[in-house]
């Protein structure tokens, strides 16, 4: 296969800088020494089962089928040098990204873009045939300033409530840009950084338009802004506060408030809140954006045992809208098919959680969600999210069921299993979304050869 990277700045100006290096210096304790290489194998199967009449349409043919299924196998091969001695100090970071089609035609696989999203299609519109097998190579510069400020150049993967990079399919996303990070006042993190293009999850080459994941990709956003700041005390409270403006489409704001408290002997209360303020800017390529979303969760924890309630609502006519292909937690609320952010939606969520290191099995753990979600109008939503457009009274619930287990030692220690199920239905008038049941299998190993 080709790895598209003939146009890659980042590519060239890292492999000169590293051609730079003085000999002596890679030798010393730090940019060699600091480092380490990491193979990761990570074995993908992801099925929807569409119930109830729902249907999901072939992007290439347009034809009807009640069922997509999608399994590969992913290999991300990860570089991370140290940073050469000095006040100022400089590395390298290089990700190989490898993907194989091991089961799906035309007829069971996605787009590449929503769910399924394993396996990349052909064309701009994701609407050509699946791909066998697909990569791309990531690299990123990086300079450190007197041990506490680290800024990066290159195929990034920002890490913040306005943007949070996803890996949360076969192979991970990255953006094109500018970072900068510090760590000098103790407890605090500050953060921010200027992005201009991005590679999706199954991208083959960097340069992708930037977007909105409800809204889409809009060539005319030239890059995306963030800053924010963290803050821990006394690893009780933690306060995040981060601001990002998406060019010509929003400004949106958002705050966090983390809140862990233990009782006694294996005995614990937490809460959480999250908030987001999203105003349209310059040419409103969304039309007009006025939406508060906010939720709240509190949970207490008694041995091997969780129990988590939580409460979401969508203030406006539009949906709780994120960069295109981030993914996060955002709202307390999000969910396995669901992310539960329609317009002007009340969401309740119940959670349990069982860590079975109790009964003498460490690494398994287990996690179920009942999510349900009622008043989605979309009556008012503007052109921008027509798919809201004809609903009145929107209901659906969604119920997970999360399994994993991590080997503790022995020769496949780290080696780790995931199963994700989830059934999803739709009530009232609630077009937007489908009655899904949902299936996740995810296998991962690590190689960490500095170990050989």
């Amino acid at each position: 296969m080709r790895f598209d990277n003939k146009k890659n700045p980042a590519c060239i100006a890292s492999l000169s800088a590293l051609l730079a290096l003085p000999l002596a210096a890679l030798g010393e304790e730090g940019f060699l020494e600091g480092s380490r290489f990491q193979v990761l194998n990570r074995n993908f199967h992801f099925s929807q089962d569409f119930r109830n009449g729902d249907r999901a349409t072939n992007p290439q043919t347009g034809e009807k089928k009640g069922i997509r299924s999608e399994w590969a196998h992913g290999l991300i091969a990860t570089f991370e040098s140290g940073f050469t001695p000095g006040a100022v100090g400089f590395g390298l970071d290089v990700r190989g990204l490898y993907g194989i089609k091991l089961d799906g035609g035309d007829g069971r696989v996605g787009d590449g873009n929503g769910g399924p999203g394993l396996i990349p299609r052909r064309g701009y519109n994701f609407d050509g045939k699946p791909k066998d097998e697909f990569g791309r190579v990531d690299v990123e510069l990086k300079m450190r300033l007197f041990d506490d400020t680290e800024l990066r150049y290159g195929d990034v993967r920002p890490l913040s409530p306005v943007l949070n990079t996803s890996d949360i399919r076969l192979l991970p996303q990255s953006f094109r840009g500018t970072t900068v990070k510090n760590t000098s006042i103790t407890g605090l993190t500050v953060q921010g950084g200027k992005l201009d293009s991005s590679a999706d999850r199954t991208a083959t080459a960097h340069g992708g338009d930037l977007g909105t994941a409800y809204g889409g990709r809009f060539k005319e956003a030239d890059d995306f802004i963030y800053a924010g700041a963290d803050y821990n005390l006394d690893d009780r409270f933690l306060f995040r506060l981060h601001h990002g403006r998406l060019d010509d489409v929003w400004n949106q704001s958002a705050f966090y408030a983390d809140w862990k408290q233990p009782l006694g002997e294996g005995l614990s209360l937490n809460a959480a809140f999250r908030y987001y303020r999203t105003r349209d800017t310059g040419q409103s390529l969304l039309g007009d954006l006025h939406n508060d979303s906010w939720s709240l969760q509190t949970g207490l924890t008694v041995g091997a045992h969780a129990f988590t309630v939580a409460h979401t609502r969508i203030d406006d006519d539009s949906p709780f809208d994120y960069v295109w292909h981030t993914w996060d937690f955002f709202l307390n609320t999000n969910s396995q098919v669901s992310d539960f952010n329609n317009p002007n939606e009340r969401v309740w969520m119940a959670r349990y959680d069982y860590d079975f290191a109790a009964l003498g099995i460490p690494g398994l753990a287990l996690i179920t969600r009942y999510v349900r979600g009622t008043d989605i109008d979309g009556s008012k939503v503007g052109p921008g999210y027509a798919a809201y457009q004809g609903i009145r009274d929107g209901r659906h619930w969604e119920r997970d069921f999360w399994i994993s287990y991590v080997v503790q030692n022995g020769p496949a220690r780290d080696l780790s299993f995931r199963l994700l199920q989830a059934t999803h239905r739709v009530n009232g008038d609630h077009t937007a979304e489908s009655d899904i049941d949902e299936l996740r299998i995810i296998l991962e190993f690590p190689l960490d050869l500095r170990m050989f």
